[in-house]
């Protein structure tokens, strides 16, 4: 018989370390009746995957390297109902979102933010969010913004459709260097198209 003993560190096997588990595939509403549940259970590397539905939840995402994917553009749909105030704000690195619709928010459709916190309080001192990307989303009738990165650098939106926002429906600024990318969207009946600020 063989007989493992381990004091701290590592989990071994005969072979040598364990492997780190395999990225996850979790599933809304199959796996959890909410997105911001799915994304609390969702460790680096996994995927969420979002059933086509109306959703009426605010996401707050604080976990690095984690994909939300809805699986039809124009059928999964975040709906603030005019009374929430952000569909997705997002505070951690190389988070991406995509294939999904958000309206109806107070202040903004999708946010990617590295100094203001969901909590409301403000820290222009916190290190820019690393890495985003927002990938064919529509954003609509949202208070203020429909699609934002604020404080992140090397990111992109890639196709966005913004339209029906009292400030700007794609935004990317206090960046520099930004290396931010807009392509393939447009912006409609919009306050301002796109806002790029420093």
């Amino acid at each position: 018989p063989v007989i493992l003993v381990a004091c701290g560190g590592r989990a071994t096997t005969p072979n040598g370390p364990a492997e780190s588990p395999a990225p996850a595939t979790i599933a809304v509403p199959a796996d959890h009746p909410t997105i911001q549940a799915a994304v609390d259970a969702a460790k680096p590397g996994d995927l969420v995957v979002i059933s086509p539905g109306e959703y009426s939840e605010e996401v707050n995402v604080t976990t690095d390297r984690i994909v939300i994917r809805g699986l039809d553009r124009n059928r999964v749909i975040l709906d603030g109902g005019n009374g929430l105030s952000d569909g997705i704000f997002v505070t951690s690195d190389g988070v991406a979102v995509e294939n999904l619709t958000v309206r109806g928010y107070l202040n903004n459709g999708l946010i990617w933010n590295g100094a203001e916190q969901p909590d409301g309080s403000l820290d222009p001192n916190a290190p820019p969010i690393d890495g985003w990307r927002g990938s064919y989303i529509t954003a609509h009738n949202n208070g203020l913004y429909g699609v934002y990165a604020f404080q992140a650098q090397n990111g992109q939106f890639d196709p966005v459709y913004a339209s029906g926002h009292a400030d700007s429906g794609i935004y990317i600024g206090q960046c520099k260097p930004c290396n931010g990318l807009v392509t393939d969207s447009l912006a409609e009946a919009n306050t301002i198209g796109y806002e790029g600020t420093n």
